[in-house]
């Protein structure tokens, strides 16, 4: 009679492998870690994921890109604005300070006519007498006869111009008394009497006259203030 021969099973692959893991991890299907589909999707949610996050950083990078340029906008706009404002007030005083000058140099042009003015005037009284002095006699007289009190009336005279009122006076047939005086210049004369003492200076009399009349004309001349 035969011997019977024990049935045998091929060993377990996995079951050895399982048994071979180390605790606590478990065995990595190698079926599904290779699995091609597996991995496309897996690479695909990636990409879409990092897509997404792109696109949502250029949104983001826009919005501040375009808050920062109305900032900076605003604040050039600001910056100009109070640049136009200190040119304005810097023109404005500018134009305050130029009105200042030309009425000063109104002002100036004002006095220097006047200047010129008297010294035309004086000028002309001036040749006048020296070229007829008859005139000056005529203005003593004047005065002379406008006088209160004439007693001991006499006309000083400078020694320069004696001669010519002493043959004046003797053409006239005056017997108005003439002196000499080293104190009065040529040109001018001195009505004496026992109570007054009168100097006549045609030329001084213009320029009182003038200097009398100046504040009134510089007045006339100035701007109206009101005007302005």
């Amino acid at each position: 009679m035969s011997s019977l021969t024990p049935l045998t099973f091929p060993e377990d692959h996995r079951e050895s492998t399982q048994s071979r893991s180390a605790f606590p991890f478990s065995p990595i299907d190698a079926n599904l870690s290779t699995s091609p589909s597996l991995n496309t999707n897996r690479m695909q949610q990636l990409e879409s994921m990092l897509k997404e996050v792109q696109g949502r950083a250029e949104i983001v990078e826009k919005e501040a890109y375009e808050k920062a340029y109305l900032a900076g906008e605003k604040a050039g706009m600001e910056l100009g604005r109070k640049r136009g404002e200190q040119i304005l007030e810097s023109l404005q005083e500018t134009l305050k300070e130029t009105e200042t000058s030309l009425v000063s140099i109104q002002q100036s042009f004002a006095e220097a006519a006047m200047d010129v003015a008297k010294h035309i005037a004086e000028a002309i009284v001036g040749e006048t007498i020296k070229a007829d002095q008859n005139s000056l006699l005529n203005i003593a007289k004047q005065a002379s006869d406008q006088l209160p009190d004439n007693t001991g009336l006499r006309i000083a005279i400078s020694p320069d111009d004696y001669s010519s009122f002493q043959r004046l006076l003797e053409d006239e047939g005056s017997m108005l008394a003439l002196k000499r005086d080293a104190t009065v210049k040529s040109g001018t004369c001195r009505v004496i009497t026992n109570q007054q003492d009168i100097l006549i200076d045609p030329i001084a009399a213009v320029g009182d006259y003038l200097n009398t009349l100046r504040p009134v004309l510089l007045d006339a001349s100035a701007p109206d203030k009101d005007a302005q």
